[in-house]
This record gives structure tokens, C-alpha cells and sequence, in this order.
């Protein structure tokens, strides 16, 4: 499944940002052909990636759904691991997954260190995998679970002071920057379905 439809932002005629999926004949304020541009056009930023393609981060999606079509800042999500071959470690209602790499093609990847500690992040999350503390038995949704992992995960690895006690911290601090910058893409993802521009003041 493709979700990766470039969208565009350019100005025109005014300091309001027009935002399309393909730039127009005629700018859709002042009704001008378009042969200068205020601000030439530029395809933004798409903020998720292919977990396999981050080694050694934070990857982050939705539970359930995916970020562009139905996820809302109130739905549960899932967070996970990635070894320095981009594989994922996750802990969920199965308990440790690894490799369930189909699952995290369209997520949000956060980097925390240097290519210098990969083969400590290595050993680190080897260890974890043997723990039998991460096995079904233990899970509980509300209590126990995928961010408990990377929590202790973190913990254990003790890069910069990076520890967190809770999930709303480490929301607070890694996760929710990126996620607001994932929703505002995807309100205009969902907008410029249903129209061919979008202008912004």
C-alpha cells in the first residue's frame, strides 16, 4: 500500500500559501496564468518512512489504521525498536515480535544516537530479547506494554540521561513533536482528496 502522493505548497500573488498535489494552470486566487511564483513550488516533507530504513530508532504508528487516512490524536499507538539492520523489536499481546517488518512501513522514526553506539544499542536490545520478563503472560494493555519496553529499553542503554518513569513523558519529549507534524500533513492529505487546492493565510 502506497500513501506517498507528493503534495506541493507555492505562492503566488499574496502572502497566502496555496497547497495542491499538482501545480495549476492558473493560480487559484488572483486567476493568472502561472509564470512567476512569490515562492517557487516545493513538494513537502513526507513525514513517515519505512521502519527498515531507520536502524536504531524509536519507530512509532498508530494501533490500529495508519497516520494519513484515519488516525486522530486521541487513538492508541504502537512503538517499537529498531536494530542497526532495521529490523523492529516490539512488545505486544504475543509478547516479543521481531521482524514484523511489513507492520512498519509507514510509521514515524526518531533517532537518538550516533552510528558510534550502534553496536552497544545491539547488545542492549539482545539482552532485553532474552528477558522473560517481555512474554504474553505479562502484557496488559493499560500497564504493560509496548511503551514499557522501549522505557526500559532506554533505561538500560543510559545515552545522555535519556529516561523516562512514564509513557507521558516520553510523549511529551520524542513523540508528540512528531506527531503534530505528521497530523498537519495528513489534514491536507485528507483535504486535497476531495479538492485541487488548498490556500492558507
Amino acid at each position: 500500500m502506497s500513501f506517498n502522493s507528493n503534495l506541493i505548497c507555492f505562492k503566488h500573488c499574496c502572502p497566502s500559501s496555496i497547497f495542491c498535489k499538482k501545480v495549476p494552470e492558473k493560480c487559484p486566487i488572483c486567476k493568472e496564468f502561472l509564470m512567476t511564483f512569490s515562492m517557487d513550488p516545493f513538494v513537502l516533507p513526507y513525514p513517515l518512512v519505512k521502519a527498515k530504513d531507520y536502524p536504531c530508532c524509536i519507530v512509532v504508528r498508530p494501533s490500529n489504521g495508519d497516520f494519513l487516512n484515519n488516525y486522530s490524536i486521541h487513538d492508541d499507538l504502537h512503538i517499537g525498536l529498531t536494530n542497526s539492520d532495521g529490523n523492529v523489536v516490539e512488545y505486544d499481546k504475543c509478547g516479543l515480535v521481531k521482524n514484523d517488518n511489513e507492520k512498519w512501513k509507514c510509521c514515524a522514526a526518531i533517532s537518538l544516537i550516533p552510528e558510534s553506539w550502534e553496536t552497544y544499542w545491539n547488545d542492549i536490545l539482545e539482552n532485553m530479547c532474552s528477558d522473560l520478563e517481555w512474554n504474553p503472560m505479562n502484557y496488559d494493555p493499560a500497564n504493560f506494554n509496548c511503551f514499557n519496553f522501549v522505557i526500559s529499553f532506554l533505561k538500560n542503554l543510559k545515552y545522555k540521561d535519556i529516561q523516562f518513569m512514564n509513557k507521558e513523558d516520553m510523549c511529551k519529549v520524542f513523540i508528540l513533536p512528531k506527531i503534530q507534524n505528521i497530523l498537519k500533513y495528513a489534514l491536507l492529505h485528507k483535504q486535497l482528496k476531495d479538492q485541487d487546492f488548498l490556500i492558507q493565510e
